[in-house]
């Protein structure tokens, strides 16, 4: 079995290859959260992945993310996600932008 840090990178990958594809398109279903940032169906799609991903391999694993409320865990990990750093800049078709995964170790 992988470690959690191998694994992070793996998933951020994969969840920056899921963003690729809603890059540069005009349906990218913009809206705007409570705090008033953007959020697109490339950023829920990558967090929901990236969720997803982690409870197959790590269930007891807490998530805290920016698109879904956070999920709690017993095993003393809490992995952090931002699905996209830099939403205006994937908004508006500049290609600065990246997935970001951090992982906490009992706080």
């Amino acid at each position: 079995m992988e470690n959690r840090c191998e694994f992070a990178v793996k998933i951020a990958r994969e969840a920056g290859e899921l963003t690729l594809r809603y890059f540069n398109r005009d349906d990218l279903g913009v809206e705007r959260k409570s705090d008033g940032s953007p959020v697109t169906l490339a950023d829920r799609g990558a967090e929901e992945l990236v969720r997803r991903r982690v409870a197959e391999l790590y269930p007891e694993d807490a998530i805290l993310g920016e698109e879904f409320d956070d999920k709690e865990g017993t095993s003393g990990y809490r992995w952090i996600v931002d699905p996209i750093d830099g939403t205006k800049s994937f908004i508006t078709g500049v290609p600065l932008y990246s997935t970001l995964i951090g992982i906490e170790k009992d706080g």
